[in-house]
């Protein structure tokens, strides 16, 4: 009976590791490093801007400006940012004239930080949808589709993608600095 009650620690002290450590993915021992997730943000940036030639200003639909000004669950609006880029990135991009083993290290850049922010949302979170930000990627897809994923369709999204990648790294700056994390 003592080994059954042993185990069952083990297991929910190693849970319970597993959920801490993932939260600790946003933050740092010092205010003045770049968390993991930076380290990731900025590796996925770089290798986004190297894959893609050239990005187009591309404002259609209007970039949801407001939606990163009046997030209040930072980290969980980051999460299904990232999962809705992963999204606008699933499948024919075979059309693009970018370097294709640039753009893989990028998808596993934002797979690999995705994976480990939901490890700092619970599951009932995650039904919480930001509709508007979910309208907006379907829009990016919408474009993508009209413009048969031609080159500059996919040009005009890695323009938008890049613009989401880098307000999400100023929000998790925005979040690390946060003492309710």
């Amino acid at each position: 009976m003592a080994a059954v009650n042993m185990w069952g620690f083990i297991l929910l002290a190693l849970s319970c590791w597993n959920y801490v450590s993932g939260c600790t993915w946003m933050k740092t021992q010092k205010k003045a490093s770049l968390s993991n997730f930076q380290i990731l943000s900025n590796s996925s940036i770089s290798h986004l801007e190297l894959a893609v030639s050239t990005t187009t200003n591309y404002h259609r639909p209007a970039f949801p400006n407001k939606q990163y000004n009046h997030s209040k669950d930072h980290i969980l609006f980051i999460l299904r940012t990232l999962k809705n880029v992963m999204r606008v990135y699933d499948g024919k991009y075979d059309k693009t004239d970018c370097d294709q083993p640039k753009l893989q290290i990028f998808l596993l850049d934002i797979h690999r930080q995705v994976s480990e922010l939901e490890q700092c949302v619970s599951r009932w979170l995650n039904r919480r949808i930001l509709k508007k930000m979910e309208i907006h990627f379907k829009s990016l897809i919408s474009h993508l589709k009209n413009t048969d994923y031609s080159a500059k369709g996919w040009n005009d999204i890695a323009g938008v993608v890049l613009r989401h990648l880098r307000r999400l790294d100023l929000l998790a700056i925005k979040t690390k600095n946060d003492c309710s994390l």
